[in-house]
């Protein structure tokens, strides 16, 4: 690949089109919990994990091709179409009733590992300016998404002679074995400004799928202060993010890529847990809140900020081994579930806890980093 006149990539409309799937998808899955009033057995809890920690990893295998080998070109137009469409057959099968749907949604899945796969092996044989390291790379990424495939497909009939579930074990080696590529990303970095933009949209998607699910808040049964509480909650969730990304990353890092989709596959987790942890708060009984919903999320909040800590591995040299940032923030969440478990029962008291915890946590931020930037941007609009 000609390293010389490198050219900076844009996020593709077709790109964003095909994040919208992700979304539905998440739609789906989290649907699992719509009928739910008190909290939610732990097996219901596995299956709502995996099923999405399937979904963001078709997401991060395409992100990481598209982000490198991508190309205005029929055949990867094509290639994204395809898997939309086998993606609805995944998210018609992802609900409660999963293994009832088992040939449904793990052929569609192991057809989306397929063309993946092809699209890897078509790009080493007939793609342009590569050299021996991009071969190797699509050679192996080819012969993972095959594997994966090959074991996703094989699950299918051990299944219906059997009842096993074995295509945990394909999601776990895909996972593994990407993170063993490692190796080979590192030699050459990613185009980083399209792959972080690329998982900001994805961010602001699920944090839309979010504001669709606070929407339980906003009926005539909830009061105005909660419906309040928790619309802020989400609004600085969500600058936080935008504020780390605007002023804090550094667009220009020379990295694999690998470890920052990784954070936001957990990322993406995270922001959707936390979804799921707030519409089953709504449904509080006459506003007090059981102990394992406090605790569910506290869990995703943490998460969420322990997560948006871990992306400062890629900020911009002024902000390097902040320590101090760090463990303030790790002080502000333990305190807040230290009153969570406390008075978390009580919807209004744990809906101002987390309220102060969020803004708390946006202000230190924006205090701490605003002398090392010249100019503090949100989204390019606010100064």
């Amino acid at each position: 690949m000609d390293q010389g006149k490198k050219v900076e990539k844009k996020v593709e409309y077709v790109e964003l089109f095909y994040d919208l799937i992700f979304v539905y998808s998440l739609r789906t899955i989290n649907a699992l919990f719509h009928d739910v009033e008190g909290f939610p057995p732990l097996g219901l809890i596995a299956t709502f994990l995996f099923l999405t920690v399937v979904i963001l990893q078709v997401w991060y295998n395409t992100t990481m091709f598209f982000n490198r080998y991508g190309r205005k070109s029929l055949r990867d137009y094509i290639s994204i179409f395809i898997n939309m469409y086998l993606l609805y057959y995944m998210a018609d099968g992802a609900n409660s009733e999963w293994l009832n749907h088992y040939i449904r949604y793990h052929g569609a899945w192991g057809l989306i590992m397929l063309n993946l796969a092809y699209r890897n092996w078509d790009k080493m044989y007939f793609g342009t300016h590569l050299d021996e390291l991009d071969h190797r790379i699509l050679r192996s990424n080819c012969t993972t998404m095959l594997v994966e495939a090959v074991i996703i497909l094989l699950s299918i009939p051990i299944h219906q002679l059997t009842g096993i579930v074995v295509s945990p074990v394909a999601l776990i080696f895909g996972y593994i074995a990407k993170a063993l590529e490692h190796r080979l990303y590192r030699q050459r970095s990613v185009d980083f400004p399209h792959l972080s933009e690329r998982c900001l949209l994805l961010v602001i998607l699920t944090f839309g799928e979010m504001i669709i699910g606070i929407s339980s808040f906003f009926t005539e049964q909830q009061s105005l202060i909660h419906n309040v509480m928790a619309f802020l909650i989400v609004i600085g969730m969500f600058l936080l993010y935008g504020f780390f990304y605007d002023n804090v990353l550094d667009h220009n890092r020379n990295t694999s890529g690998l470890g920052y989709l990784t954070i936001h596959v957990a990322l993406i987790l995270a922001i959707n847990s936390t979804t799921i942890a707030l519409e089953l708060v709504a449904r509080a009984s006459e506003g007090m809140v059981e102990f394992q919903k406090s605790l569910f999320l506290v869990l995703t909040m943490a998460a969420y900020y322990c997560l948006i800590l871990l992306t400062e591995q890629y900020c911009k040299p002024a902000f390097h081994k902040d320590g101090q940032f760090i463990g303030i923030v790790f002080s502000i969440l333990l305190m807040y579930a230290l009153f969570m478990l406390l008075g978390g029962h009580s919807m209004i008291v744990g809906g101002l806890t987390t309220i102060i915890m969020v803004y708390g946590i946006l202000i230190f931020a924006i205090h701490t980093h605003k002398g090392r930037l010249k100019k503090l941007q949100f989204g390019g609009y606010l100064e």
